[in-house]
């Protein structure tokens, strides 16, 4: 007796951090979470709580608190669901829209709002880590300034709020904690990147299934299994 599977709903959002973490690395693992539902096994377990330790820490602060470089304001929200309209390509509407979950807005005092993600690492905080992220920032802004409900917001910061890890404190009997260093790097807009970027993830995902990126360590573990014969 067979069981046919379950169809699999079609999907027609991105989530920003795919772009960040599968786009980038892997087109294949990327063409196959959205389009047959296999996603990659999951290594990073404690991102989602230690994202929300810090949402907790900055809710309803001064802008400055955040950074010093930051223009005056308040951070007014956080851990919010966004999503777009529909993301056009060549001035044809597609079915994508960005759906995802930013982790802090900041509402300045001229009106236009930041958007900033919380980030945990034991890495060098480098600009280079802006880069990375650079994509997956400039997904949230499309979504807060092409809602698909509510009103668009004019962003005018975005950036990268870090903590690094450097130690641990405490004893058995009352407990341990991480310090972290603190700091918060600027990243800047770049529309027309993130539309050029758009349209070549969408073709890719509307496409035949690409070849697996040249850095993707799962691709190159399963290609090393099933060459070998037993």
């Amino acid at each position: 007796m067979s069981i046919r599977p379950r169809p699999l709903k079609p999907r027609d959002y991105i989530s920003p951090s795919d772009l960040t973490f599968l786009y980038s690395e892997c087109p294949k693992c990327l063409w196959l979470k959205y389009n047959e539902g296999i996603s990659r096994p999951g290594f990073m377990p404690l991102v989602g709580p230690m994202a929300s330790f810090q949402e907790s820490l900055y809710r309803g602060l001064p802008t400055s608190l955040v950074s010093p470089k930051l223009p005056l304001g308040t951070v007014s929200s956080w851990g919010g669901s966004i999503e777009s309209t529909p993301i056009e390509v060549d001035g044809i509407k597609t079915k994508w829209r960005i759906k995802g979950k930013y982790d802090l807005i900041l509402t300045f005092d001229d009106g236009t709002i930041g958007l900033v993600d919380c980030k945990v690492t034991t890495a060098a905080m480098t600009q280079d880590k802006v880069n990375f992220y650079a994509p997956q920032l400039e997904a949230y802004c499309f979504a807060l300034e092409n809602p698909l409900t509510g009103q668009s917001s004019v962003v005018s910061h975005t950036g990268l709020l870090m903590w690094k890890i450097i130690g641990a404190n405490g004893e058995l009997e009352s407990g341990y904690s991480f310090p972290v260093e603190h700091d918060y790097l600027s990243s800047v807009r770049d529309k027309n990147g993130f539309q050029e970027l758009m349209k070549n993830v969408i073709t890719t995902l509307e496409g035949p299934i690409p070849e697996s990126g040249g850095n993707c360590s799962l691709c190159s573990f399963v290609s090393k299994r099933n060459s070998l014969h037993y």
